[in-house]
């Protein structure tokens, strides 16, 4: 299936005939290197004491990551974009790194955030050799605001230099793309003056792979006092569009859910289409369509379906955000 079938499909389903069971695999795939994070960021749920007991802290095995990529490939997906991004800090991982290169051999293109710290010019040149990639990446232009938001002194300084080297070989390398994203704005800065403070600290004259913009900020797991509820109701496209997997294999809701509170089945176990329409998946999407997102677990405080006020709610940067994922 090409791209553009596949999207259409996907479309067809989720945004006119709003169907339960679906005849198109996930076009979106995220799986989870560890959920263990070197940082307690106070917008993260990682912040939350009681979120390390949660999950058993773990990371994606090689043999592991094989193993779902052989069945990602069965499906034969319309997208060859991989996130490897769900809770904690990919890079603490031991493994990460290789299993960037397997997403590389395996002709998928690897997509994934980090928070910086430990991105240094090793691990950057070990990235840059392997082949394309795309980095997300959260900073500021207050070293002390970003430093009381990530809740550690001395990264600033740190994640500045990975970045500026990351950026210098991406000027000269089309393989590196770079989203950096201005996290200032949580302190109640206003968020365009902090993006083009934090511009201006990078040369101005960069390819457009290299973007950057203001990070915005949802509760999905309960730990931010954010309410939307009085807001437009708006149908959440994850379940239609995305299939998010922990370290270990389980398949939950969405890339929000590192509460891995809605569990749809193992795909080291079950083919993916198998969990895709299995009975758990089919009612969680029937609770959103009737608008009664409490009913999942995932979803009980989650503010998505509510931020309505947002730009990502446009048809047109919905269209746009699925062709670049």
């Amino acid at each position: 299936m090409n791209k553009l079938l596949h999207l259409l499909h996907l479309g067809k389903s989720y945004g006119i005939m709003h169907d339960i069971v679906l005849s198109y695999p996930p076009f979106q795939y995220t799986i989870e290197p560890t959920n263990a994070c070197n940082l307690a960021c106070v917008f993260c749920p990682q912040s939350n004491p009681a979120h390390a007991s949660i999950r058993p802290k773990g990371y994606l095995k090689p043999e592991n990551f094989l193993r779902f990529l052989r069945k990602v490939e069965e499906v034969k997906p319309g997208n060859r974009n991989l996130n490897l991004t769900l809770d904690g800090e990919p890079f603490v991982n031991p493994h990460f790194l290789e299993l960037v290169k397997m997403t590389i051999e395996n002709k998928f293109f690897p997509i994934f955030a980090t928070n910086g710290v430990l991105l240094n010019r090793e691990r950057v040149n070990e990235l840059v050799a392997m082949g394309p990639f795309r980095a997300s990446i959260d900073f500021s232009s207050d070293e002390n605001i970003f430093e009381t938001i990530r809740g550690r002194k001395g990264d600033f300084g740190a994640v500045f230099e990975n970045l500026r080297h990351l950026i210098m070989l991406a000027q000269s390398n089309s393989n590196i793309h770079i989203d950096v994203h201005d996290i200032t704005s949580f302190s109640g800065a206003d968020p365009a003056i902090s993006l083009a403070r934090m511009r201006q600290l990078f040369p101005q004259k960069l390819p457009s792979k290299i973007r950057f913009s203001s990070r915005k900020f949802h509760n999905f797991c309960g730990h931010l006092n954010f309410d939307h509820s009085k807001s437009k109701y708006r149908l959440c496209p994850y379940p239609w569009t995305q299939m998010a997997v922990t370290y270990t294999g389980d398949c939950v809701a969405c890339c929000r859910d590192t509460a891995a509170r809605s569990v749809f089945g193992n795909v080291f176990q079950s083919s993916l289409m198998s969990i895709w329409n299995n009975e758990a998946y089919k009612q969680f999407r029937q609770n959103l369509l009737l608008q009664h997102p409490e009913l999942n677990a995932a979803c009980k405080e989650c503010d998505l379906p509510h931020s309505g006020h947002e730009s990502r709610w446009n048809p047109i940067y919905v269209v746009h955000s699925l062709l670049g994922r």
